[in-house]
């Protein structure tokens, strides 16, 4: 399954606006021992840049809403895209290419268009816990990786069997710091 390679056992896959200090949170997170990574770019040089300075990370790009960003970023050679949304031309041109792509879902109709593709994994955006347990229940074989998730709220979305893990959007150091010491609070 595609997410038990990308993924590992992570639980919490961070996620970044580009910034001026984008590089600089890249460095924090692979120091505390983070391995998966969410871009919210599609810009191939910046990406390519990216994952020459920090080979050891997992990068993925979000926030893909048409073919060209997706071309893109399989020619950066990111490890995996994800979308706010459901295109079905988007989640069959990513199979084409072979990447990694968690297609974003917002009802259960999408979320079984997306399973009727072949996909096996969903990103529920915008995040809601009440979705996600209907999802769960609905369809307990689809794996859920919710979309910017609140900080204090990730150890109820990790408790649904269907959530393999949450992305919590640019999250402060002393978040990343209670991470990498296994503490969630």
């Amino acid at each position: 399954m595609m997410s038990d390679k990308l993924f590992g056992n992570q639980s919490i896959i961070v996620t970044l606006d580009v910034d001026a200090l984008l590089l600089d949170r890249l460095k924090q997170i692979a120091q505390a021992g983070f391995s998966v990574v969410e871009i919210n770019c599609s810009e191939q040089s910046l990406l390519k840049k990216i994952l020459q300075d920090f080979p050891a990370l997992r990068i993925g790009a979000g926030n893909i809403t048409s073919m060209q960003q997706l071309e893109d970023c399989y020619l950066a050679g990111v490890h995996f895209v994800s979308s706010p949304g459901f295109l079905p031309s988007i989640a069959q041109t990513a199979a084409i290419y072979s990447v990694n792509y968690l297609p974003g879902i917002a009802t259960i109709s999408e979320a079984m268009q997306v399973m009727a593709l072949g996909y096996h994994q969903a990103r529920p955006y915008p995040a809601n816990l009440a979705f996600c347990a209907s999802l769960n229940k609905c369809l307990p074989m689809l794996r859920l990786f919710p979309a910017e998730v609140e900080w204090d709220e990730a150890e109820h979305y990790l408790s649904l069997p269907a959530v393999a893990a949450v992305s919590i959007l640019n999250p402060e150091s002393k978040h990343l710091n209670a991470l990498s010491s296994g503490v969630l609070a």
